[in-house]
């Protein structure tokens, strides 16, 4: 394994002209984690190093991590941790969390990769790879809110809207919007391949709902219009466990029922979680599909493919291990998107 950890350092000298330097970190740095997570999170890298004298990092600096050629990371330093003994820890992230200010906006007409485009334009971030998803928001207004909470809610609706998973995260630098496929792995994860342990999950208690209510308001009569879906059988099963929500007002009946429905569609399921402990894959990040088979597990004896919905990757000198977090995207239409 070929590790590069490269720091970018700013300093100020002869006559208040900046100097840049550069230093590759790799060879004294003892520990490195990197995370990325699908939905509502920036990309976080940490790494320790042993350190006499002063600080050696300051806040702001770059920092870019590649594998064997593949680059893992790209961010910003925005936390720096030291004991007695010397022991630093630095934390950095990428450009998602500049985009944890709040603002307002208004969007009319405008697809996902408009939206995050004009997002960054006002923020001073760099794009790159921004798919055009097929769907646009005839309004959406957003007030007061965290600029990564009004993408992701975004990205969500435009999932729920196309049936298409699609991704945003900073690759190593630019904001990118792609779909999952284009992340697909040909490595098979599970029993006598990269494995060492897992955890499986099953419940019902985030993120399932079998009623959904949507209201919008009716300027005409001065009332609210209300629009639901149920699944009476998975009501009788689990109890009620309701979706609720105001809508655009500017939405028609037609979009509105059709909203309700595919929003039905999403949540009405047992969320099936499984946390996997293995040999480090450097280009498996969130977002990635994966095939895993695991015998011991109800519907993965034969290879199935699964969404990465949080992965970490462990450095600790040569060793290079990864946690990574898969769930069934079956409601979505499974492996037919791939």
């Amino acid at each position: 394994m070929e590790m590069k950890l490269t720091v970018q350092t700013i300093s100020e000298g002869l006559g208040g002209a900046s100097v840049i330097q550069i230093t590759d970190y790799a060879h004294i740095t003892q520990k490195v984690e990197i995370m990325t997570q699908r939905l509502d999170s920036p990309g976080k890298m940490t790494f320790v190093c042993l350190e006499e004298g002063k600080i050696a990092i300051p806040e702001g600096s770059a920092v870019e991590c590649s594998v064997d050629g593949i680059k893992m990371f790209k961010g910003f330093v925005m936390a720096i941790e030291r004991t007695k003994d010397g022991e630093t820890t630095y934390t950095a992230y990428d450009q998602l969390r500049y985009l944890k200010a709040n603002a307002s906006y208004a969007f009319k007409d405008m697809s996902l990769s408009q939206i995050i485009q004009q997002i960054a334009l006002d923020f001073g971030l760099v794009t790159g790879k921004l798919a055009d998803t097929g769907y646009v928001f005839p309004c959406l207004i957003k007030g007061n809110e965290g600029c990564l909470d009004i993408i992701f809610d975004a990205l969500t609706q435009t999932i729920i809207q196309t049936g298409k998973i699609f991704l945003f995260y900073d690759d190593a630098g630019t904001l990118t919007l792609a779909e999952a496929k284009e992340l697909f792995h040909y490595t098979v994860l599970g029993d006598n391949s990269l494995a060492t342990n897992y955890t499986y999950n099953r419940n019902i208690d985030a993120d399932t709902y079998n009623r959904i209510k949507l209201v919008k308001k009716n300027e005409e009569t001065g009332r609210t219009d209300t629009y639901t879906h149920e699944d009476t059988d998975n009501i009788k099963k689990w109890g009620l466990l309701q979706y609720y929500d105001e809508v655009d007002k500017n939405l028609n009946d037609a979009q509105v029922d059709e909203m309700c429905s595919l929003y039905l569609k999403y949540y009405n399921r047992v969320l099936q979680t499984l946390t996997i402990e293995a040999v480090g894959v450097p280009s498996i990040r969130a977002g990635s599909i994966v095939p895993i088979q695991i015998a011991g597990i109800d519907g993965l004896v034969s290879s199935r493919l699964l969404l990465a919905e949080k992965v970490t990757h462990h450095f600790d000198g040569d060793n290079h291990t990864m946690s990574i977090e898969v769930k069934s995207f079956d409601h979505l239409g499974g492996e037919m998107i791939v």
